[in-house]
């Protein structure tokens, strides 16, 4: 298992493991599960209110739409960065499998550091299935994904 070595100003050496693709894509994958439920549900609400306000008033139907788009915009790019930030640099699968987020110096990420780095799973995701993160982690030393590079 790799580590990553961090001395401290008071020349200790800190260890942290590092996650490896493994890993990193089983807590993807409990996450993602979670937001498929979440999602299924907006669905769920979406086609009833949408069926209702359109029945009723065209453009309150088309309203619904627009709230519902940015729901699951939101629900998409907004749920690793709301839950890092809030949960110590992890999200519900993070959590699950021991992982944290962390800064290359050690310490907890940022609001912005999380925000900044999920903001960039839009490219990493290119052109599909995750494969710019995937080549960015087996390439680097430290398993990093462009995210983790543009949040330190």
């Amino acid at each position: 298992m790799e580590h990553l070595t961090i001395e401290t100003p008071e020349q200790v050496p800190l260890e942290f493991p590092l996650a490896g693709i493994g890993s990193r894509f089983l807590a993807l994958a409990l996450d993602t599960l979670i937001q498929l439920a979440v999602a299924l549900l907006l669905v769920l609400v979406g086609v009833l209110a949408f069926a209702g306000a359109s029945s009723t008033a065209p453009r309150q139907g088309m309203w619904v739409l627009a709230v519902y788009i940015l729901l699951a915009f939101l629900l998409q790019f907004g749920y690793f960065a709301v839950f890092e930030a809030i949960g110590n640099g992890q999200t519900p699968g993070k959590r699950r499998m021991h992982l944290r987020v962390i800064k290359d110096d050690g310490r907890p990420i940022t609001t912005y550091d999380s925000v900044a780095r999920n903001l960039l799973r839009i490219v990493d995701n290119l052109p599909g299935f995750y494969a710019v993160g995937i080549i960015s982690m087996l390439i680097s030393s430290q398993n990093k994904r462009l995210g983790d590079y543009l949040a330190g």
